[in-house]
């Protein structure tokens, strides 16, 4: 693949000069309106789902973890100095979650990729609708674990798109940035990877089924390490975008750290609630 700057121009023709015709041209200055564009092989990017229901998702965030003394969203005090408990908590968090799915699947939609839902959860085909918009393709997953649910969705996708990237929705937005250099590497690569900061990954590619999800744990923070020792321990040619460290909200650490950080680009239904929630909330401890 290759750019090539291309110098355009304006031709104004004059059909009455004597000669016949007077030619000029006037170069038009490059602009973003004219960059070229890399064209890439068909590609489907699957966003891995749960149905944004309270006690569904996000649990992680409600409870807390065995790392922050499992100090969780339930544990915050609102401004009148309630502690909010775990089931304003749930829905807090199911309507964060939700927020976040319709700004990624919005964001993602019109791109020159396709889009799909891939979830375990048959049962919310037609309520994720609302979230997904109707022409969602819809993908139901199973397995014992994340990776036996990822790599049925290579084996069944690969057969029909050359490039394959799945990704989590823990995040209100993946910049297009990430999904084009994720293209670009599956160009000599068979598996890309880019991290999450929680030393997970957020996003796996594929040009070719491997079955490399066999690691000891998952939700552990590991899962970028044991991948890629196990990927060199079967010499598979694979790529870990550095450049990229994303952030996934599991845990109140993460969300406040999103809450204190620059409004989100290309996510109107996170940032206005995340705006109500720092307005109800004190997150001051």
């Amino acid at each position: 693949m290759s750019c090539v700057n291309v110098l355009r121009y304006i031709i104004f023709v004059d059909v009455h000069d004597q000669s016949g015709f007077i030619a000029s041209a006037i170069p038009i200055a490059p602009s973003h309106a004219f960059r070229p564009m890399i064209s890439y092989p068909p590609t489907a990017l699957v966003l891995l789902a749960k149905y944004p229901e309270p006690g569904n998702v996000k649990t992680r965030l409600v409870h807390g973890t065995a790392a922050n003394g499992y100090a969780g969203l339930k544990d915050i005090r609102d401004r009148s100095g309630n502690v909010l408990g775990p089931d304003v908590a749930h829905r807090l968090a199911a309507g964060m979650y939700r927020a976040f799915l319709v700004d990624r699947f919005a964001a993602h939609r019109g791109r020159d990729y396709d889009v799909l839902l891939a979830t375990s959860q048959p049962e919310y085909a037609d309520a994720f609708r609302s979230i997904t918009g109707p022409d969602v393709p819809y993908h139901a997953v199973s397995g014992a674990n994340l990776g036996e649910m990822m790599l049925g969705l290579f084996e069944d996708l690969l057969g029909r798109y050359p490039y394959v990237l799945i990704s989590g929705s823990d995040m209100p937005r993946l910049e297009e940035t990430v999904i084009d250099r994720a293209r670009e590497s599956l160009s000599s690569h068979d598996i890309v990877l880019v991290p999450a900061q929680d030393g997970a990954y957020n996003l796996i590619g594929m040009r070719k089924p491997h079955r490399i999800f066999d690691i000891s744990r998952w939700s552990s923070g590991s899962e970028l390490e044991e991948t890629v020792a196990l990927l060199r321990r079967r010499r598979i040619t694979h790529e870990v975008l550095d450049e990229f460290r994303l952030l996934d909200i599991d845990t109140i650490e993460d969300l406040v750290q999103l809450m204190r950080g620059p409004e989100t680009v290309d996510a109107p239904e996170t940032n206005t609630f995340l705006t109500a929630l720092d307005e109800r909330l004190d997150f001051a401890d």
